[in-house]
């Protein structure tokens, strides 16, 4: 027996209005009814848009081994979709409204997606790579739940934290090639163009893992190799012309701010205060550097390895030596010396430094009169 759909979507949608009446916004039909993909175990996908968050009343039924399942998408989640930030935006791609309690609310549907399909355009790929690269970051606390269940030999807690960190990849990989599809059919992924190098062999690896320590191996070459292609596509779509008085424009006084707390870590002998302030003042200054030199705008994705310049070429004093030999006085004299050199630096490539001996100096650089 097959199921009516058509009359097993009005039963709920009856049931649901009568239970909730105002608070749903809309209802919709998603999924393998709607595209055509339909096998003999599709469920029938059904979700509304409650009016408030607070609302999760859900309806689950089995109708000849047919799952129906109508159950709340929030507002929030559907603009997370529109972002393309959730790993399920097709569904705004792929549905149909049965229900709008206001003309309103589903022109609210329809513009989500619409918004998302903006960011399927070439010209919104540097956007995407950037979201792509932070979605990509999410593997890394199901990494370290893995190696922890690799050490024990727990295979079947491998097995679910790979799970996690394989749905975090594919959805980084969908954006990366702005293709809106559904990352649980792995034909559709191995049909982006753009993949991680072996990625086809990589996953047949991880699919067919039967021990923790290949879990744990297949994972790794996933996540190593995934980074690399997203680092390449990176350096591709976030490169530009930059001038370094608009990548350093206002930047050295933060600079500044760094070195001075050095400089009084080093006085006071304080390790803990002293290498975070000299790290922020590296990381600052080379991706700025990266920027003007080379035109790609790095983020929190990378490395310091990925963006790093040899400061030591351009007259920059070296710090990290004295910090692991624990010279605070030979270090101290080299923060003044990269203070000296990096003003100097700033000052060759037209970089306002923005620094000012007085308030009256700075009032007449703001141009703001004198008080009578």
């Amino acid at each position: 027996m097959t199921v009516d759909t058509t009359a097993a979507i009005e039963l709920m949608q009856q049931a649901l209005l009568r239970e909730l009446g105002g608070e749903v916004d809309l209802i919709f039909h998603y999924g393998s009814h709607i595209t055509g993909a339909m096998h003999r175990y599709s469920d029938l996908d059904i979700s509304y848009v409650p009016a408030h968050e607070s609302t999760w009343n859900n309806i689950t039924v089995l109708v000849d081994d047919t799952l129906i399942d109508l159950y709340p998408l929030h507002w929030s989640r559907l603009e997370c979709m529109a972002d393309f930030a959730d790993v399920s935006s097709k569904v705004l791609l792929d549905s149909e409204v049965l229900y709008q309690r206001t003309p309103a609310t589903g022109e609210r549907f329809h513009a989500l997606a619409a918004r998302l399909r903006s960011l399927l355009q070439p010209e919104a790929r540097p956007e995407m790579v950037r979201k792509a690269q932070e979605i990509f970051q999410g593997v890394g606390y199901p990494y370290v739940l893995l190696r922890q269940a690799a050490a024990g030999g727990h295979l079947e807690a491998c097995v679910q934290q790979a799970e996690r960190i394989t749905t975090t990849v594919l959805h980084s990989l969908a954006v990366c090639n702005q293709a809106c599809i559904d990352t649980r059919k792995l034909a559709q992924v191995l049909a982006l163009p753009k993949l991680p190098a072996g990625f086809a062999e990589t996953m047949q690896r991880l699919t067919f893992a039967a021990s923790a320590d290949e879990t744990l191996a297949a994972c790794e070459t996933l996540i190593d190799t995934s980074r690399d292609l997203l680092l390449s596509e990176q350096r591709e779509a976030l490169r530009g012309e930059h001038a370094f008085p608009d990548v350093f424009r206002a930047a050295y006084p933060e600079l500044k701010g760094d070195l001075q707390h050095a400089l009084l870590a080093c006085e006071r002998e304080d390790m803990f205060m002293l290498r975070p302030k000299l790290m922020s003042l590296y990381h600052e200054v080379m991706i700025h550097l990266a920027q003007a030199l080379t035109g790609v705008e790095y983020s929190g994705f990378n490395s310091l390895t990925d963006y790093e310049a040899a400061l030591a070429e351009m007259g920059f004093p070296e710090l990290w030596p004295y910090v692991y030999a624990r010279d605070y006085r030979g270090l101290h004299e080299q923060c003044l010396a990269f203070d000296r050199r990096l003003r100097d630096y700033l000052g060759e490539h037209s970089v306002a430094l923005n620094e000012f001996a007085t308030l009256e100096d700075l009032r007449r650089h703001l141009g703001v009169q004198a008080r009578a």
